[in-house]
């Protein structure tokens, strides 16, 4: 199996978990975002390293979703379709689809690393102001949708949009709670 390959069955199984690979990635997430809080208050004197180190994952975080989302698509594979309303899953999911379940979950952890790595490059002790970060998340996530749209790569949901939004927003609230209840610091 090449690397390609490979690199594709691991993100195909991603993103066909059962209920208990959630409960997985839920665990995976809070250690990653624990350790890189422990790596920054740890690194007081070694700023810049922490700095490029979160810049670094950062960068590769947008170029994975970038290639899960966008590259990893066949224009030809016929999944094309387009829903307009934002709160179409919520009916499916009342309906019982767990497919669109997974999916929505999916759209809010796969932006939680947004928030979280953003609030983490910032370096000043108090910002409130994290609505830059949100409006910024909204246009990526905009952007990728414009470009599956545009190429036809995979359905194209406004809900995305929201529910992508709401995971850099759950990544901002994660890190203001962490920090606070690991190191009893005000940074927000």
């Amino acid at each position: 199996m090449s690397t390609k390959e490979q690199a594709l069955y691991y993100l195909n199984r991603i993103f066909n978990m059962n209920s208990w690979d959630y409960i997985t990635l839920a665990i995976v997430i809070f250690f990653i975002s624990l350790s890189f809080l422990l790596f920054k208050h740890f690194s007081k004197k070694k700023k810049k390293v922490f700095q490029g180190v979160t810049l670094a994952a950062f960068l590769v975080y947008l170029a994975m979703v970038i290639y899960s989302v966008v590259i990893s698509k066949d224009a030809n594979s016929g999944n094309f379709a387009l829903h307009l309303n934002p709160f179409y899953f919520l009916t499916q999911i009342r309906q019982g689809n767990s497919a669109v379940l997974r999916k929505t979950v999916m759209n809010v952890a796969i932006f939680y690393p947004f928030g979280f790595l953003y609030c983490l490059l910032d370096t000043k002790k108090v910002n409130y102001r994290k609505w830059p970060i949100i409006a910024f998340s909204a246009a990526f996530s905009f952007l990728v949708e414009a470009v599956q749209f545009i190429f036809k790569l995979a359905l194209v949901e406004t809900s995305d949009i929201l529910l992508n939004t709401l995971g850099c927003c759950v990544g901002i609230a994660a890190y203001v709670v962490l920090d606070y209840l690991t190191f009893n610091e005000r940074d927000f």
